[in-house]
């Protein structure tokens, strides 16, 4: 199982694309592009190339979205393909990324 990312760099926001496999095997590979992200305004998660993500892939978006809310920058997650989303809907990824980032009173 593997799990490539790349990272891109626009002025204040950080995108980092997710090719393959999230889980338990490969999620210390978003460990090290975490660590100096504190200088960054927007961190956005790319999930276009994404193949699966795992309960332990989830937990380190969890993790990424809670260090958002202690660093100060805001996350936002795109290509999202259709069976992510609903799993990130049913567990409620979204609802918890709003209220961490004050989007929801």
């Amino acid at each position: 199982m593997n799990l490539t990312v790349e990272k891109e760099i626009l002025d204040t926001t950080v995108i980092l694309k997710l090719k393959g496999i999230l889980d338990i095997s490969t999620t210390n590979n978003i460990d090290p592009y975490l660590e100096d992200i504190e200088f960054f305004k927007l961190l956005i998660f790319d999930f276009s190339e994404l193949e699966f993500i795992d309960s332990t892939g989830i937990g380190s978006i969890m993790n990424a979205i809670h260090l958002s809310q202690e660093k100060g920058f805001k996350l936002k997650l795109q290509g999202i393909n259709e069976l992510t989303h609903q799993v990130f809907e049913m567990i409620g990824i979204y609802q918890i990324l709003e209220v961490v980032q004050g989007e929801v009173v």
